[in-house]
């Protein structure tokens, strides 16, 4: 295990949120050597409990929970202090998930199993201790293997000149590297389709304008005539001048569709007419 300034996180009071007693174990284990107070909470209502009573440095949350769920506790936490550090952990690589924590200024995310000094890396960095430390280029490592590996297409503008597109993205769109696409278009303005925009607006301004809305944009490949579709949201983050895109499947959202209506059909208490109803919508959605 690398050596880890123990200093950095003496004064600190973390609140970590997690329904599964054996993740919460582990963690505990690891967090209790370090920081000087460790709360913790079985689910997001726990958590806002908590949080109120104790003023944290930090929290430390899941996604899934019973009760209230984190993103709904993080919500509530953020109304109460705006731009409090707030790092998610999850098993899961669900756009909707990322999507939502984007919408409210989520940046940190630590994906399961936990890695302990990862764990203490994105401690320090939501919080600026020690900005010169090796832990932190670490993290950074860290985050760009997460980004890499996100099953969802996104990429940030740095202003309007585009900073980072993770690589599913570029192998959807034909490329090797962002220097390649960035030659092939000026802000992909041949590459996305976005219907209904005014005359001689671009597409990006068009979803900046409106960003309290997914909208519906078409994805031509490069090199190809093939097109693909997708729901984009967008978040700006004023304090760096970046702004971050996620493009989510419309495929996706169509196999959540079916899933949801299949779980009702199963429902053994079910009427004839009801699941009726739900193949019907089934097979609407599949000839979409």
């Amino acid at each position: 295990m690398k050596k880890v300034d123990k200093s950095l996180f003496e004064n600190l009071i973390v609140l970590y949120v997690e329904d599964d007693d054996m993740t919460v174990e582990e963690i505990s284990f690891f967090l209790k050597k370090y920081v000087k107070k460790l709360l913790i909470a079985k689910n997001g209502q726990e958590g806002i409990d908590l949080f109120k009573a104790h003023k944290p440095n930090i929290v430390i949350s899941d996604i899934q929970m019973p009760i209230k769920n984190g993103l709904d506790m993080c919500e509530e936490i953020l109304k109460i202090e705006k731009d409090f550090p707030i790092v998610l952990t999850s098993a899961y690589s669900d756009g909707d998930y990322l999507i939502k924590a984007i919408e409210l200024g989520i940046e940190k995310y630590l994906l399961k199993p936990i890695n302990m000094i990862e764990m203490l890396a994105v401690i320090q960095k939501s919080l600026n201790l020690g900005k010169q430390n090796k832990l932190c280029d670490d993290f950074d490592d860290y985050v760009q293997f997460l980004l890499d590996s996100n099953p969802s297409f996104m990429f940030i503008l740095h202003g309007e000149e585009i900073e980072y597109v993770n690589k599913n993205f570029l192998k959807q769109l034909g490329h090797e590297n962002i220097n390649s696409l960035k030659e092939a278009s000026k802000l992909c303005k041949d590459i996305f389709i976005l219907e209904n925009l005014e005359e001689d607006e671009n597409w990006i301004d068009h979803i900046v304008k409106n960003s309290d809305k997914s909208h519906l944009v078409s994805v031509k490949k490069t090199g190809h005539n093939l097109k693909s579709e997708f729901f984009v949201t967008h978040k700006y983050f004023k304090s760096t001048n970046k702004s971050v895109l996620v493009f989510i499947d419309t495929q996706e959202q169509k196999l959540k569709k079916i899933e949801n209506i299949t779980n009702q059909i199963l429902n053994k208490n079910l009427e004839k007419k009801d699941y009726i109803n739900g193949l019907e919508k089934i097979n609407k959605i599949c000839a979409l």
